[in-house]
Parts: structure tokens; sequence; C-alpha cells
């Protein structure tokens, strides 16, 4: 599976234009296209009012078939660069592989996703760092997750190209904060997390929380 994400921050005085511009955009896009957005606002870990959203496919062949008659849709232009005047830059986008999922992932993204990896240093014994926590973690909270890695990225963004992550599917804002609170004194959690230096570059570490709006 492939999980496509654009990262969209705004300027500083976009306020709520550039919320309303993603949020039609993203509804527009719904109605035309098979393969569905997921649009964020990011609650932590990025700068205040980054927005991002998300899309899945099985394969590349599924991903084209569905996105490139979007680029020449009148109406999907035209809000994108409506868009694109409250935002700081072009949108920030990855290509993701799902490499392992532990629990039932979720048949549509969940209104509260934490999102959390680096840059591996190790791509071997990292995968295996990430998937042994992905187990753990959903043998801990029962909460679904999916371990990926980005195959396609900007150099200059926040996820770098290569990077790996473990995203959790959450309910609600409470279901993060029972899961927070189980693991900051989880001494499986905390041995396991002792030894992410050896795997990743910690300076590429990130740690976002979102919220679905779409």
């Amino acid at each position: 599976m492939k999980i496509v994400s654009n990262i969209m921050h705004p300027t500083p005085n976009a306020g709520n234009a550039g919320l309303e511009a993603a949020v039609k955009a993203a509804s527009y896009w719904n109605s035309k296209c098979s393969i569905k957005q997921s649009l964020y606002r990011v609650i932590s870990g990025m700068p205040l009012g980054t927005m991002a959203n998300s899309m899945r496919a099985e394969n590349w062949g599924e991903l084209t078939d569905a996105v490139v008659p979007m680029y020449t849709d009148e109406e999907n232009v035209s809000l994108q660069i409506e868009l694109g005047k409250y935002l700081a830059s072009s949108p920030e986008s990855t290509v993701a592989d799902v490499v392992h999922v532990s629990g039932d992932m979720p048949s549509a993204p969940t209104d509260i996703i934490s999102q959390t990896g680096g840059a591996p240093t190790d791509n071997l014994s990292a995968a295996a760092w990430m998937i042994d926590m992905s187990v753990y973690l959903n043998q801990v909270t029962g909460l679904p997750n999916a371990v990926i890695q980005t195959g396609y990225g900007v150099p200059t963004s926040t996820i770098l190209p290569g990077s790996m992550a473990i995203i959790v599917y959450q309910g609600s804002t409470a279901e993060h904060d029972e899961a927070t609170d189980k693991f900051r004194m989880d001494e499986g959690y905390l041995r396991r997390m002792s030894k992410a230096n050896d795997y990743f570059d910690r300076s590429s570490f990130f740690n976002i929380l979102l919220r679905k709006l779409i």
C-alpha cells in the first residue's frame, strides 16, 4: 500500500482563509477522484496552522490512474491556485510504503493520528526495531498502527526521504492521552526507546499529532 501525504505551511497572515481554501479543495477532489483525500490540521509537532492531506492507494498504477486526470481538471486547478495564495511554499509531497501493520488497520484514517519516526542509519536494523515497537505498542494499548517508509520526498521537508515512522490510529484525543500515559513509565517501551540511537539519526526525529477535518 502507498500513503501519499502533502504537508502545507500557511503564511503567518493566512488565518482561517487558508483552512477554508484547503477544505474547499479537498471537498472538490473527493467529489471527482476515486482516491479520496483526508485533510488534517496539525495539533502539535509542526508550525502552528500546518495542514496535511493524505491518500491511500494499493500501488502506483491505481494511484496514477486516479490522480493524473485531476491535474487537468479546471476546477481542481483553480482551487489549488486559490489555496496556494495562502501557503508559504509549495506543499511538501511524500509517498510512503506500508512495511508492517499491527492490529486491524482502519479502512479510512481516524480522527486522531500520531506519527513518530526519523531517518535510519541502518535500514535493516531500524526496520526490525520499528516492527518490534509496532507490535509492542499494539499489545500494550490495543491501538492499530502501521510502520511506513518514505520512498519519495523533499530533502528539505520535516519528513526526509527514506525516513521510517509508526502511524498510530486513534479515535479521539482521550485515546491518545490514555496511550501516552501507559507508555510514560512502561519498562518495555522505555527499554526499546533507549535503543533508538543505535538505528536512527536522532536529529531527524519527528513527533506529529494531527486531527482529521475531512
